[in-house]
């Protein structure tokens, strides 16, 4: 894949069909992802930017990749993603990140990612991702996928979420539900598994988003 260097104009880049590169987190990821994309199709044009705005400027078409390097946890870094996928409705988005939490996953799906790969796995996993998208499919890394299965929950969950999203204990809860601490605490280990999440704090972030009507879910019968 080509390393275009030299600046280039909206004709150029719609005629070339680039995989553009734009890094939030500086320059050693990027480097890495224009070594792995030269071996993976030495014919594509690569346009490394340096942020939104540059691409946002080409109004690249659906043949274009974009690919963003940034932390999927990080709020400020998350509105950029939204911000090029509400300008860019057409090229394919790759999301790059460290690490990531499942909210920080499921968070970038919504904020319009159709990929999402890790910094430690880029050599072996970024050329597939780029071959999914291209092909109209969407990448999650297999450990993460409970983070964007639709979860469902029972009353008894959804009462409990409800009550950890307000800050409540398991005594807290238990003593509003008229229920032992076990048994909130198997409720809540069962919530945590269907949602993919180890912690409290994670869990309602993304009970909030689903009452919102952010989240696909339904009550489990």
């Amino acid at each position: 894949m080509a390393v275009l260097s030299e600046p280039i104009d909206r004709v150029q880049a719609q005629s070339v069909r680039p995989c553009v590169v734009v890094s939030l987190s500086g320059l050693e990821t990027q480097r890495r992802i224009e070594a792995i994309l030269s071996e993976h199709d030495p014919e594509i044009p690569l346009l490394p930017l340096e942020g939104p705005d540059e691409v946002i400027e080409l109004e690249l078409d659906a043949e274009a990749i974009v690919i963003l390097v940034c932390d999927v946890d990080r709020p400020h870094e998350m509105t950029t993603l939204r911000r090029l996928r509400r300008e860019l409705r057409e090229p394919a988005i790759i999301a790059v990140s460290p690490t990531a939490t499942a909210t920080g996953v499921r968070r970038a799906l919504d904020a319009g990612a159709d990929a999402l790969v890790f910094e430690a796995e880029l050599e072996q996993t970024l050329a597939v991702a780029v071959s999914a998208v291209e092909s109209g499919q969407s990448v999650v890394p297999r450990n993460m996928r409970a983070s964007v299965e639709r979860p469902t929950f029972s009353h008894r969950e959804r009462q409990v979420l409800a009550y950890v999203s307000q800050g409540l204990t398991n005594a807290q809860i238990a003593e509003r539900l008229f229920l032992s601490e076990s048994t909130i605490k198997s409720h809540l280990s069962s919530a945590f598994a269907k949602f993919g999440v180890r912690s409290r704090r994670e869990a309602a972030a993304l009970f909030i988003e689903l009452e919102q009507g952010n989240m696909p879910g339904q009550v489990a019968t």
